[in-house]
C-alpha cells in the first residue's frame, strides 16, 4: 500500500517522524509531501536511502494570507490526487484542516489527522484566532457528518478530550498515541554519576517553554550550591514573535551561572543527555515533548510542568517530579530535592527509562500505527 505523510517542512519530518516512517516503510511504500526550501541536499538524499519517496511542495507567500492558503490547498490536493495513496497522515492541526477539505475530492482508504499539539494561538481570544477556530470547528463537524473514512490521532489525553468535545469527534474516530516513537539505539540508557550534577533544559528559546523561570531558579540555586551546573540548549530565533526577549537571551549568553550550549544537532543529543543528570522543561503546554521523552530514554529523571503533554511523560515522584507552570518556588524545591537527595537521580532515572520504553519506544508506537493501517486496509 502507498502511505503518504504530509508535513509543513522536511526538517520537521526528519526530526520527528523519520524513524516511524522508516519502520512503516518495511511493509509499505512510504511517500512524503514537504516543503524543502530550508533543507540541505544531504537531508533530501537521506530519504532515498530509506526508500521514502519525496514530493516537494514549497509554500509561497503572497500579499494575501488567504490567497496563500488557498493556493497551497489547491496545489496539495492536486498532488495528493496524482499520487493516489491508500492512507494519508496529515501532521499538525493546520494541515489536518487542509486535509479535511481535500478529503472531499480525493478517494483514499483513510485520512488520518495527527494533532501534534495545540499552539498558543489556539487559546487566544483575538478575532482572527477565534475566527480560525470557528472555521476548524465547522470543517471537522461537517466532515463527521459527510465522511466516515477519517481518524484523529492525539499525542496526549487532554488534547484528545478537548478536541473530541469541541469538534464533536466520535470516540471511534479518535485515538491516543504517545508521539512518534523513540529509537532506543539512538538514545541509550546509562546510569548517572550523582557527584557531577548537571541540570539541562533543552528546547526552542520561546516564552511558553518556561525559560525565564528556569534562569531565575538556576541562579538562585547556584548561590547555595556552587558545585551544581545548569545548562540550556536550544535555538534562539529573533524573528519569532514567540521568542524570549533579546535581553533575556543576552543574559543567558553572558551568565557565569548558566552554561549556554546553543543549538545542539539532533544526532548529538544523546551525547548531550549523557553529559547531564536531570532534565527540566516547564512548558505552558505541549503535544508531547520529544526532548523530554528522549532524555527519559537515556535514564534522566524529568522535572516537567503539570500541564497537558508534559504530565503524560512522568510518573510523579517516581520517574520525575511535576511542578506548577511558572511557579519558581515549586521549581526551586524540585531541583533542590535532587541536589540534597542525590540518590534519586539513579533511582528515578531508571524508572524514567522504563516508563519511556513501555510507552514511547519506536517498537510500541510503530505497532499502534501498523494496527490502524491493518484494521482499515480492507476499506474500499
Amino acid at each position: 500500500m502507498k502511505i503518504l505523510f504530509v508535513v509543513n517542512e522536511l526538517n520537521f519530518f526528519l526530526r520527528n517522524h523519520l524513524n516511524l516512517a522508516a519502520s512503516i516503510g518495511k511493509l509499505h511504500d512510504v511517500l512524503l509531501i514537504a516543503d524543502t526550501s530550508k533543507s540541505s541536499l544531504q537531508d533530501i538524499k537521506s530519504l532515498a536511502k530509506l526508500n521514502i519517496t519525496l514530493h516537494p511542495l514549497n509554500r509561497k507567500e503572497s500579499s494575501s494570507k488567504l490567497l496563500s492558503y488557498l493556493s497551497f490547498v489547491v496545489s496539495l490536493g492536486a498532488l495528493v490526487k496524482r499520487i493516489k495513496p491508500s492512507f494519508i497522515f496529515y501532521i499538525t492541526l493546520e494541515l489536518s484542516f487542509f486535509g479535511s477539505l481535500i478529503s472531499y475530492f480525493v478517494k483514499v482508504k483513510q485520512s488520518i489527522f495527527i494533532v501534534t499539539g495545540l499552539g498558543p494561538f489556539f487559546f487566544r481570544t483575538d478575532f482572527k484566532y477565534k475566527f480560525f477556530n470557528a472555521i476548524l470547528r465547522c470543517s471537522f463537524f461537517l466532515l463527521a457528518i459527510l465522511k466516515k473514512n477519517f481518524m484523529f490521532i492525539f499525542l496526549n489525553i487532554a488534547d484528545q478530550e478537548l478536541l473530541n468535545d469541541r469538534y464533536q469527534i466520535h470516540t471511534s474516530q479518535s485515538q491516543l498515541i504517545h508521539g512518534e516513537g523513540i529509537d532506543e539505539l539512538e538514545f541509550r540508557y546509562i546510569t548517572r554519576n550523582a557527584t557531577n550534577m548537571k541540570f539541562l533544559l533543552a528546547s526552542r528559546l520561546v516564552k511558553s517553554k518556561g525559560i525565564e523561570v528556569f534562569v531565575k531558579v538556576a541562579k538562585d540555586l547556584k548561590e547555595s550550591y556552587p558545585h551544581v551546573e545548569f545548562c540550556i540548549a536550544g535555538i534562539f530565533e529573533s524573528d519569532n514573535p514567540e521568542a524570549i526577549s533579546s535581553e533575556l537571551f543576552l543574559e543567558i549568553q553572558e551568565s557565569n551561572q548558566i552554561e549556554f550550549l546553543g543549538e545542539v544537532p539532533h544526532h548529538k543529543m544523546e551525547e548531550c543527555f549523557h553529559n547531564h543528570s536531570i532534565f527540566v522543561l516547564t512548558s505552558e503546554r505541549e503535544g508531547l515533548p520529544k526532548a523530554a521523552v528522549e532524555a527519559a530514554s537515556t535514564g534522566m529523571p524529568l522535572i516537567l510542568s503539570d500541564v497537558p503533554g508534559c504530565r503524560d511523560c512522568v510518573k510523579d515522584n517516581s520517574s520525575g517530579i511535576l511542578v506548577t507552570y511558572n511557579d519558581s518556588n515549586e521549581l526551586y524545591q524540585a531541583m533542590e530535592r535532587f541536589i540534597t537527595e542525590s540518590g534519586l537521580i539513579s533511582l528515578m532515572g531508571k524508572q524514567s527509562a522504563m516508563h519511556a520504553k513501555e510507552n514511547f519506544s519506536l517498537k510500541v508506537i510503530t505497532e499502534q500505527y501498523s494496527k490502524i493501517l491493518q484494521d482499515n486496509s480492507s476499506k474500499a
